[in-house]
């Protein structure tokens, strides 16, 4: 995210110095131990390596899963799932959400002053992201939208007796479609649009936002809007799949279970192409966000606007919309080649959509892989701000809780350690991505040979993206 102009990426952007070896996003240069080269094709030797182990020892079964262990067997988890704490969590969430749109509006306007900026960019879309793909599927308890419908529901349901929603019918093949439109709103706000960090416009973008939430629960339902047209609860509950728990309603009641990391990606229900081309999206506008930070993408930015600068102001913002919209969509045509390939090697070139819907979740630790090396200084720098926003959120010179004062330390995370977590990130998200994909591939063709044979594009295709990540968090930000 390039827009927010917080004392941490000033500070990063200030020190970052031209070079091969100047690491992107880093506060200060880093000469890599070897040539950047040998990282990148050693890189790739790991991701093709996996490949050759999971060649010669991957020999599951289809639909074979390992063992969970339901959490809510132990007391202590059943204590934490408790539905007083469970409303509880839910409120305070909900406060926080009516404080972000109040700080936003009637705050302080600097967004180095304003609660609403670090709240949304910093602490929701990558804390939050990291939370989520990690530990569990914290959004689907703290989802304000939801919480507050749910209770409108409920209130609605003991006044009445009757539904709140109308449950009308989606037309056919919506599928997940209204998402999609609107989390490519949301990718041109945080990577694109000018007044990202304006208070205000994030107040004014989350009012609306509510509206068009609260209305697709209203027309079709809470629970099928939330799957067909809340963008976070996509990306959120995505990121969440790789994580080591899941909670989920039984016929017996909830479960709360712990499993191995990654395993809630294998494929039980075929997503829809929608949902195939929002995930595609989440991976491609994150590479697009640290692509638009090098010296490569401002000199070609450059070279467009000169092309139409004739027409005036809206140059830039046309060039910036243009690239937005161009990735991500070269992105899924090149996945849809490589699924083509994957379909001729496999023995039929007529399973090619299918296998992209399938094999699209194989991709989900690799987007995991980038948001985390692309946030991590974000989130550890930026993040401080949030420590003095609790005692002044309107930015008014209060200080509640006495941490008003707090200074940034941007020295909270050294180069070294960015680009070595960065390059550990990536190539593990490979890995397990080149994992998924092999499974995936012995389910479906329920032959060893053809399974092995179709992922040789996957892998030409992931060892690819490997080298190419890591490239670009290697390049000196350019701002």
């Amino acid at each position: 995210m390039t827009h927010l102009p917080t004392l941490g990426l000033a500070a990063l952007l200030l020190a970052a110095s031209a070079g091969p070896a100047a690491a992107h996003a880093f506060g200060q240069r880093f000469d890599l131990p070897v040539p950047l080269p040998f990282f990148l094709f050693g890189a790739g030797a790991a991701v093709a390596l996996s490949f050759v182990v999971a060649a010669l020892f991957m020999r599951h079964r289809p639909g074979d899963r390992p063992p969970t262990v339901n959490l809510l067997d132990a007391r202590p988890f059943r204590i934490l799932a408790h539905p007083v704490l469970v409303f509880a969590v839910r409120l305070i969430f909900v406060g926080v959400f009516f404080l972000i749109i109040a700080t936003g509006y009637a705050g302080n306007q600097n967004p180095l002053q304003n609660f609403s900026v670090v709240m949304v960019w910093v602490i929701a879309w990558v804390g939050l992201a990291f939370v989520c793909s990690l530990i569990g599927n914290a959004w689907a308890l703290v989802n304000p939208w939801n919480t507050l419908f749910l209770w409108a529901e409920q209130v609605h349901g003991a006044v009445t007796g009757r539904r709140l929603s109308r449950g009308l019918a989606c037309p056919p093949g919506m599928g997940s479609w209204p998402a999609v439109i609107l989390f490519a709103i949301f990718a041109w706000m945080e990577i694109s649009w000018p007044g990202g960090a304006v208070p205000r416009n994030i107040a004014v973008a989350l009012t609306i936002y509510s509206a068009v939430t609260w209305t697709g629960m209203f027309l079709t339902g809470r629970e099928e809007w939330l799957e067909r047209g809340e963008a976070f609860h996509n990306v959120f509950g995505t990121f969440a799949r790789f994580s080591i728990t899941e909670g989920r309603a039984t016929p017996e009641g909830r479960e709360w279970t712990l499993r191995p990391p990654g395993i809630g990606l294998r494929v039980d229900k075929l997503p829809n192409a929608g949902l195939m081309v929002f995930i595609l999206m989440l991976l491609a506008t994150v590479s697009w966000d640290g692509f638009t930070e090098t010296e490569q993408s401002k000199r070609i930015a450059l070279e467009a606007f000169y092309m139409i600068q004739d027409i005036g102001r809206l140059a830039v913002p046309i060039v910036e919309l243009i690239g937005l919209a161009a990735f991500p969509i070269l992105f899924i045509a090149v996945y849809l080649i490589f699924m083509a390939a994957v379909g001729a090697m496999g023995g039929d070139v007529r399973d090619t959509f299918r296998l992209a819907r399938i094999m699209v979740y194989s991709i989900v630790p690799i987007a995991i892989a980038y948001h985390l090396s692309h946030y991590y200084t974000l989130l550890a720098i930026d993040g401080q701000l949030l420590i003095s926003r609790i005692s002044d959120p309107f930015g008014f010179g209060w200080d509640l809780f006495g941490t008003a004062g707090h200074k940034v330390d941007i020295a909270v995370v050294s180069a070294r350690s960015v680009w070595f977590i960065s390059v550990g990130a990536i190539v593990v998200g490979h890995v397990a991505a080149v994992y998924l994909a092999h499974a995936e591939a012995l389910k479906f063709y329920r032959d060893r040979r053809r399974a092995l044979r179709s992922q040789l594009p996957m892998l030409v295709l992931m060892v690819g993206y490997t080298m190419i990540s890591l490239w670009i968090i290697a390049q000196p930000i350019v701002a």
